[in-house]
């Protein structure tokens, strides 16, 4: 199973609303909003920990060791060989954050899990020619060729690849040519056809294959692309929206 938590930065209007709400985090991350310099980031990396404590609150109370309304958790953290954060003495729990503008996002799961959000820009199409495979450069042409919007497969394809890279543990380290994009079940909207699902693999070693779900997020001004990643199928995923 894994659980998606998703905040808006629009829940914090100020400074002020920023600092009330430290009190909901556990220590290590109060300490890094607190070295945010701008707003922005401090509300980014407020409700990161907003939602850390969210999934692992209501992970927790489920397997009955915790009540709903215990807050906060006194949380501590690890790390991998390239930092990858993981909760200490939660063997059996992993998650995994992201940002993008004004949404914050968390995957909290029973095993590795990697996500990523991104929102939609224009003048980025160029990044598919200059570091994706050309497996994948061939894949986006096809897709478009069909009529798929260029962009929106883009971002779909971009959020793919930064999950996969977050869900093994190598960050940018991985690189964003050195993975493929195997589609499944496409999914035909008006004339158009889009993925929403698939497989994601290392080129250079006999890797074991991961699966993505993508999702697509709005707010008043954006569109987002978003991908979930895992290493066992995506049967149960779980969406959940957080009001602080």
């Amino acid at each position: 199973m894994i659980k998606i938590y998703r905040a808006d930065t629009a829940l914090l209007s100020d400074e002020e609303s920023v600092l009330k709400k430290l009190v909901f985090l556990d220590d290590v991350r109060r300490q890094k909003v607190w070295q945010c310099r701008n707003l922005e980031d401090k509300k980014r990396s407020l409700l990161a920990g907003y939602l850390i404590q969210a999934g692992a609150k209501e992970w927790m109370t489920e397997e009955g060791g915790l009540q709903r309304n215990a807050k906060p958790l006194s949380l501590s953290y690890v790390y991998s060989e390239y930092g990858k954060p993981y909760l200490k003495g939660k063997e059996n729990l992993y998650f995994n954050i992201s940002h993008s503008r004004n949404y914050v996002v968390c995957a909290f799961s029973n095993q590795e899990v990697g996500i990523d959000i991104q929102v939609h820009r224009k003048g980025k199409g160029n990044i598919v020619r200059r570091f994706f495979p050309p497996e994948d450069q061939q894949l986006m042409e096809r897709l478009v060729r069909e009529g798929a919007d260029p962009e929106r497969i883009f971002f779909r394809m971009w959020a793919v690849k930064e999950a996969y890279m977050k869900l093994t543990g190598e960050g940018m380290r991985q690189g964003l040519d050195q993975s493929v994009i195997e589609m499944e079940n496409r999914k035909r909207e008006g004339h158009k056809e889009l993925f929403r699902q698939g497989k994601i693999r290392k080129k250079s070693e006999k890797s074991e294959d991961a699966y993505f779900n993508i999702y697509e997020e709005y707010d008043n001004m954006n569109k987002y692309s978003m991908a979930v990643c895992s290493y066992a199928p995506l049967d149960d995923v779980q969406e959940k929206e957080i009001s602080l």
